[in-house]
C-alpha cells in the first residue's frame, strides 16, 4: 500500500450510474463508468495510485444493484490492470509502473470470449444453433459461471449472440476467430507452480492456497484455479478439508475409503440413471455397499460440489442426477507430482 494514501468515500463518486435501459448491461456501464472516474479523477490529482476504493457492499447500495454486479466490476476492472485487490484489505487504485509479478496477459473474460468463438467455429455452428449451457462451458473452459456469464453478455452486445429464454442462440457467423494465444493469469501460475513441483522429490503436503497466494503474488482464487489447471492434467488432485493438497510418488490405491465410494456411486448413476432421476436414499446405498450413510452423505456432498447431483428437501424431496459421469474410470486421482508426464512435457 502507498504511504499516505487514503480511503475514497461512495459519496465523492457521485453522479454515478442510477438508471439502466431494458437490455442494457449493468456491469459493462458501471464498468465504463468506474474506469472513466478512476482515471480522470487521477488526471485532476483528486485520487492518488494507492487509495482505496470503497467496499463493494456501499457501492452497489449507492449505484441500487447487486453485489454480483459489482464483484465482476472490480474484477474487470482488475484484468486491465486499473485495480488491484488484496485479501481482506480491499480494492486500491494501481500504479501501472508497479511490477505485479505475474502479469495478467489476458482477462479471464477476454479469454473466455475467444474460446467461445472457436468453440462455435471448430463445431460447426450454424446461425440458430444453441450453446451448450453457462455451466458446461464453464467447466469445458475451467471458468467461472461469472466470467462465463459476462462473456456471453458481451458476445450478444456484439450480435454474435442472442438470449431467448434462459438459452444463448447464434445469431451472426460474421466474426474472425483467432486462436487466444496469451495465457490467463491462472495458466501462467499453474505452469510456475508446475515447474515448481518437479523439482520437489519427497512425498508430502504441499503450502496451502494461501501461502501459495503470498509465494506467487496473487489471490487465493487464482492459485485455486491454478490447482484446478493441474488437476485436470492428472498431475495434482485437491482433498477437501484437513488434508489439504498432497504430493506423492504413488498414485495407486490412494483413495480414502468415502472416495471409493463416490466412484461406485458415480458407476451406478452412469449404468443406472438419467438426468432428472432420482437416486436411492441414503440407507439404501448403505446397505447396497454395505457402508454408514455417513459414509454415502460425505461421497453424494462431493457428487454434489461436482455437479452430478442435487438435494431436495420436502415429501417428494431426495437425490436427483443432474449430470451423467461420462469417463468413470478417470475421475480419481490422486494429487501428485506425475514423473511421467513432467519428462514428457520437458522432452
Amino acid at each position: 500500500m502507498i504511504k499516505n494514501s487514503r480511503q475514497i468515500t461512495v459519496a465523492e463518486m457521485a453522479p454515478h450510474v442510477h438508471s439502466f435501459g431494458v437490455n442494457e448491461n449493468k456491469t459493462e456501464k458501471i464498468f465504463c463508468w468506474l474506469k472513466l472516474w478512476i482515471e480522470s479523477s487521477l488526471k485532476r490529482k483528486i485520487i492518488n495510485y494507492g487509495d482505496r476504493l470503497p467496499i463493494k457492499g456501499d457501492l452497489a447500495f449507492h449505484i441500487g444493484v447487486s453485489l454480483g454486479t459489482i464483484q465482476n466490476v472490480f474484477r474487470m476492472l482488475e484484468d486491465v490492470q486499473i485495480i488491484e485487490s488484496k485479501q481482506r484489505i480491499g480494492s486500491f487504485i494501481k500504479n501501472p509502473n508497479t511490477n505485479c509479478g505475474v502479469e495478467k496477459m489476458t482477462s479471464k473474460k477476454d479469454f473466455a470470449i475467444e474460446s467461445i468463438k472457436n468453440y462455435i467455429k471448430e463445431n460447426n455452428l450454424q446461425s440458430g444453433d444453441a450453446l451448450l449451457s453457462t455451466r458446461k462451458l464453464g467447466k469445458m473452459l475451467n471458468l467461472s459461471g461469472a466470467t462465463i456469464r459476462a462473456a456471453l453478455n458481451n458476445l450478444v452486445l456484439d450480435n454474435i449472440l442472442i438470449k431467448k429464454e434462459n438459452n444463448f442462440i447464434i445469431n451472426s457467423l460474421e466474426f474472425i476467430t483467432t486462436e487466444v494465444q496469451t495465457k490467463s493469469l491462472s495458466e501462467k501460475v499453474a505452469e510456475r507452480l508446475q515447474n515448481e513441483l518437479s523439482n520437489i522429490s519427497n512425498e508430502g503436503r504441499i503450502p496451502s492456497n494461501k501461502e501459495l497466494a503470498k509465494y506467487f503474488g496473487v489471490s487465493i482464487k487464482t492459485i485455486h484455479d491454478a490447482v484446478k489447471i493441474l488437476t485436470k492434467k492428472g498431475i495434482l488432485y485437491s482433498r477437501r478439508g484437513q488434508y489439504g493438497t498432497m504430493l506423492i510418488k504413488n498414485a495407486e490405491n490412494k483413495m480414502y475409503f468415502y472416495e471409493e465410494i463416490e466412484l461406485k456411486i458415480k458407476h451406478y448413476i452412469a449404468q443406472n440413471s438419467e438426468i432428472g432421476s432420482k437416486l436411492p436414499s441414503m440407507v439404501e446405498f448403505a446397505k447396497m455397499f454395505d457402508v454408514s450413510t455417513k459414509t454415502i452423505k460425505k461421497a453424494l456432498n462431493n457428487l454434489a460440489y461436482d455437479g452430478y447431483v442435487t438435494f431436495t428437501r420436502g415429501r417428494y424431496g431426495g437425490t436427483f442426477v443432474v449430470d451423467i459421469p461420462q469417463s468413470v474410470n478417470e475421475s480419481y486421482k490422486w494429487l501428485a507430482i506425475a514423473s511421467d508426464y513432467v519428462l514428457e512435457s520437458e522432452n
